[in-house]
């Protein structure tokens, strides 16, 4: 426990690649493109949905790693569109499955679903917000049909990399974007602002529920953000960070978890090295994670987003901070 280790064999890079489309950097773009992976705590896959975007890389393809087996790699669940079908600057290729996208915060796993669901982003091309939502069918192994799902919230795709959290306990999501909170309730498949005019405008804000208090705290950004939204009163605060590391846990595309075995949010920032921030889930107190062996841990380039994620089922936090390098993992209890 507090011991980072490598998983051998397990850098994106390493994954097939049935389909080859275009991009000025390429497949790299999954990981260095301002991205998000999403992870089914069921069965700890985790899995990269559709990343790549602006004229990075026009991949749509899925990839799944699943930790629990024992020599977890990167396997290809779903090609990406044949490159005669992904036009440019379009919600959807020709094939009628969704375009490759920066996904940002905008990538979760819906289990009740069993599906991973992409919110907007910057498309393929021109790079232009998309408004749409999409999901990917974890059983059949393809997308659903184009529009299944509604728009996002207008606040949410007028600012890239919008506050994104989800509780996976219903499947709901909270977008915290343009000072409003909104929130998708899976089971009705609809979109409603729940809490509007509030204090946290949301950009490349990293955010996480915590399951015990059924709040989420949004941190960082562009704005410094430091507030927290009560689900069952649908209301939002801020609060004021104290200890030794209070100034530490800004900065933007940050990655954020709640881990209920310490009953903290564990924060990570995009630098090299083995430092993990530790956010008392109560008070609000920060300092950081002791831990030991990760000081060649390589740093992200454009950001951490969600590739920073709490696996239940090995009590620890999983980190992809690369492409061509293996991932990451510490048991933290």
């Amino acid at each position: 426990m507090g011991e980072w280790r490598q998983i051998a064999s397990s850098a994106l890079s390493a994954a097939p690649r049935a389909v080859i489309v275009a991009g000025n950097t390429g497949p790299q773009s999954k990981v260095v493109a301002w991205t998000s992976f999403a992870i089914d705590t069921r069965n700890s896959s985790v899995y990269s949905v559709a990343n790549g975007g602006h004229h990075d890389y026009a991949g749509n393809e899925v990839n799944r790693i699943q930790l629990l087996d024992g020599a977890p790699k990167w396997t290809e669940p779903r090609a990406s569109t044949q490159s005669s079908q992904t036009t440019d600057s379009a919600e959807y290729y020709a094939d009628g499955r969704p375009t490759s996208r920066h996904t940002y915060y905008g990538a979760v796993l819906n289990e009740s679903r069993n599906r991973a669901m992409v919110l907007g982003g910057a498309q393929w091309g021109n790079g232009f917000a998309l408004s749409t939502m999409d999901g990917f069918n974890l059983g059949g192994n393809d997308w659903d049909a184009a529009r299944s799902y509604p728009n996002v919230p207008s606040e949410y795709s007028a600012s890239y990399g919008a506050a994104v959290t989800q509780n996976r306990a219903t499947g709901d999501i909270y977008v915290f974007a343009g000072y409003a909170v909104s929130r998708w309730n899976s089971a009705s498949n609809s979109w409603s602002r729940v809490l509007a005019n509030g204090p946290t405008y949301g950009q490349y804000a990293a955010s996480a529920m915590d399951t015990k208090r059924n709040r989420i705290l949004v941190a960082g950004g562009l704005n410094n953000e430091h507030g927290v939204y009560d689900i069952a009163s649908n209301t939002m605060s801020n609060i004021t960070f104290t200890g030794p590391n209070a100034g530490d846990v800004n900065d933007t595309g940050n990655g954020m978890v709640y881990d209920p075995g310490l009953d903290v949010y564990l924060l990570r920032k995009a630098d090299a090295g083995n430092t993990i921030y530790r956010i008392n889930a109560q008070t609000f107190y920060v300092d950081t994670l002791p831990n030991t062996s990760g000081a060649s841990i390589p740093s992200s380039a454009n950001g951490v987003w969600n590739r920073f994620l709490y696996v239940p089922q090995l009590k620890g936090v999983i980190y992809f901070p690369s492409y061509d390098g293996n991932a990451w993992f510490i048991r933290t209890s």
